[in-house]
Protein backbone atom coordinates (compact mmCIF):
# COMPACT_ATOMS: atom_id res chain seq x y z
CA UNK A 1 0.00 0.00 0.00
CA UNK A 2 2.62 2.54 1.04
CA UNK A 3 4.98 1.34 -1.70
CA UNK A 4 2.25 1.98 -4.30
CA UNK A 5 1.62 5.43 -2.85
CA UNK A 6 5.32 6.28 -3.12
CA UNK A 7 5.39 4.97 -6.69
CA UNK A 8 2.37 7.13 -7.61
CA UNK A 9 4.18 10.17 -6.19
CA UNK A 10 7.27 9.21 -8.27
CA UNK A 11 9.39 8.74 -5.15
CA UNK A 12 12.02 6.04 -5.46
CA UNK A 13 12.64 4.04 -2.32
CA UNK A 14 16.39 4.44 -2.80
CA UNK A 15 15.94 8.24 -2.89
CA UNK A 16 13.82 8.14 0.23
CA UNK A 17 16.41 6.00 2.02
CA UNK A 18 19.15 8.46 1.01
CA UNK A 19 17.18 11.45 2.28
CA UNK A 20 16.55 9.72 5.61
CA UNK A 21 20.13 8.45 5.80
CA UNK A 22 19.17 4.79 6.12
CA UNK A 23 19.89 1.78 3.91
CA UNK A 24 17.58 0.71 1.11
CA UNK A 25 16.91 -2.73 2.65
CA UNK A 26 16.01 -1.05 5.96
CA UNK A 27 13.62 1.25 4.11
CA UNK A 28 11.94 -1.75 2.48
CA UNK A 29 11.65 -3.38 5.89
CA UNK A 30 10.09 -0.24 7.41
CA UNK A 31 7.58 -0.02 4.55
CA UNK A 32 6.64 -3.66 5.10
CA UNK A 33 6.23 -3.06 8.85
CA UNK A 34 4.07 -0.02 8.15
CA UNK A 35 1.77 -1.96 5.84
CA UNK A 36 1.50 -4.67 8.52
CA UNK A 37 0.74 -1.96 11.11
CA UNK A 38 3.79 -2.97 13.18
CA UNK A 39 4.58 0.67 13.96
CA UNK A 40 6.73 -0.04 17.00
CA UNK A 41 9.34 -1.67 14.72
CA UNK A 42 9.82 1.49 12.65
CA UNK A 43 12.28 4.28 13.38
CA UNK A 44 10.33 7.24 14.84
CA UNK A 45 11.43 9.73 12.16
CA UNK A 46 10.52 7.31 9.38
CA UNK A 47 7.17 6.58 11.03
CA UNK A 48 6.43 10.32 11.17
CA UNK A 49 7.14 10.57 7.46
CA UNK A 50 4.99 7.54 6.60
CA UNK A 51 2.12 8.97 8.65
CA UNK A 52 2.53 12.33 6.90
CA UNK A 53 2.35 10.61 3.51
CA UNK A 54 -0.59 8.44 4.57
CA UNK A 55 -2.60 11.29 6.12
CA UNK A 56 -2.13 13.82 3.30
CA UNK A 57 -3.59 12.45 0.09
CA UNK A 58 -2.95 15.55 -2.02
CA UNK A 59 0.79 15.87 -1.39
CA UNK A 60 3.45 15.17 -3.98
CA UNK A 61 7.15 14.44 -4.15
CA UNK A 62 8.17 18.06 -3.46
CA UNK A 63 6.04 18.13 -0.30
CA UNK A 64 7.60 14.89 0.94
CA UNK A 65 11.16 16.05 0.25
CA UNK A 66 10.45 19.39 1.92
CA UNK A 67 8.94 17.62 4.94
CA UNK A 68 12.03 15.45 5.27
CA UNK A 69 14.44 18.37 4.96
CA UNK A 70 12.59 20.71 7.32
CA UNK A 71 11.23 18.32 9.91
CA UNK A 72 13.27 15.13 9.98
CA UNK A 73 16.88 15.50 8.90
CA UNK A 74 19.52 17.45 10.76
CA UNK A 75 21.17 19.48 8.06
CA UNK A 76 24.45 19.39 9.90
CA UNK A 77 25.43 16.61 12.25
CA UNK A 78 27.74 18.17 14.80
CA UNK A 79 30.71 16.44 16.32
CA UNK A 80 32.21 17.43 19.65
CA UNK A 81 34.68 19.90 18.05
CA UNK A 82 31.81 21.70 16.31
CA UNK A 83 29.79 21.78 19.53
CA UNK A 84 32.72 23.23 21.45
CA UNK A 85 33.38 25.88 18.78
CA UNK A 86 29.73 26.99 18.84
CA UNK A 87 29.70 27.15 22.64
CA UNK A 88 32.90 29.24 22.60
CA UNK A 89 31.40 31.60 20.02
CA UNK A 90 28.27 32.09 22.11
CA UNK A 91 30.31 32.62 25.28
CA UNK A 92 32.57 35.13 23.52
CA UNK A 93 29.53 37.02 22.19
CA UNK A 94 27.88 37.19 25.63
CA UNK A 95 31.10 38.36 27.29
CA UNK A 96 31.70 40.99 24.57
CA UNK A 97 28.09 42.25 24.55
CA UNK A 98 26.68 41.63 28.03
CA UNK A 99 24.04 44.38 27.80
CA UNK A 100 22.70 43.48 24.37
CA UNK A 101 19.20 42.06 24.02
CA UNK A 102 20.66 39.08 22.16
CA UNK A 103 23.02 38.25 25.04
CA UNK A 104 20.22 38.59 27.57
CA UNK A 105 18.04 36.33 25.45
CA UNK A 106 20.78 33.70 25.06
CA UNK A 107 21.39 33.64 28.81
CA UNK A 108 17.66 33.40 29.52
CA UNK A 109 17.29 30.56 27.00
CA UNK A 110 20.18 28.68 28.55
CA UNK A 111 19.06 29.11 32.15
CA UNK A 112 15.25 29.02 31.97
CA UNK A 113 12.66 27.10 29.99
CA UNK A 114 10.16 29.94 29.44
CA UNK A 115 11.09 30.31 25.76
CA UNK A 116 11.34 26.63 24.80
CA UNK A 117 8.25 26.76 22.55
CA UNK A 118 9.44 29.94 20.86
CA UNK A 119 12.91 28.47 20.35
CA UNK A 120 11.38 25.36 18.77
CA UNK A 121 9.40 27.63 16.43
CA UNK A 122 12.53 29.64 15.49
CA UNK A 123 14.48 26.47 14.77
CA UNK A 124 11.65 25.19 12.59
CA UNK A 125 11.31 28.38 10.53
CA UNK A 126 15.01 29.21 10.18
CA UNK A 127 15.48 27.28 6.91
CA UNK A 128 12.32 28.88 5.51
CA UNK A 129 13.15 32.54 6.17
CA UNK A 130 15.41 33.01 3.13
CA UNK A 131 13.68 30.46 0.94
CA UNK A 132 12.40 32.08 -2.28
CA UNK A 133 9.45 29.77 -3.01
CA UNK A 134 7.30 28.56 -0.12
CA UNK A 135 4.47 26.08 0.02
CA UNK A 136 1.18 27.32 1.43
CA UNK A 137 1.92 25.29 4.58
CA UNK A 138 5.27 27.08 4.96
CA UNK A 139 3.63 30.48 4.34
CA UNK A 140 1.21 29.81 7.19
CA UNK A 141 4.06 28.70 9.45
CA UNK A 142 5.98 31.94 8.74
CA UNK A 143 3.01 34.27 9.26
CA UNK A 144 3.62 35.02 12.99
CA UNK A 145 7.28 35.74 12.25
CA UNK A 146 6.42 38.14 9.43
CA UNK A 147 3.85 39.98 11.57
CA UNK A 148 6.32 40.30 14.45
CA UNK A 149 9.12 41.50 12.17
CA UNK A 150 6.81 44.06 10.50
CA UNK A 151 5.87 45.50 13.90
CA UNK A 152 9.52 45.75 14.92
CA UNK A 153 10.39 47.47 11.63
CA UNK A 154 7.58 49.97 12.21
CA UNK A 155 9.00 50.74 15.66
CA UNK A 156 12.54 50.96 14.26
CA UNK A 157 13.80 48.11 16.49
CA UNK A 158 15.09 45.92 13.64
CA UNK A 159 17.47 46.46 10.75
Amino acid sequence: MLRERLKNMEIKITELADYLQISRPTMYKFIEYYDLKEFDLINKKVLKLFNYINENELIGKKNVVNYILTKLVDVKEMNSDDDLAIIKTIKKYIISNPESKKSQFLVTCATKDVFDDIIAYFVEITPLIKKKVLTSEEEILLEPYKIFKTKLLEKGDVK
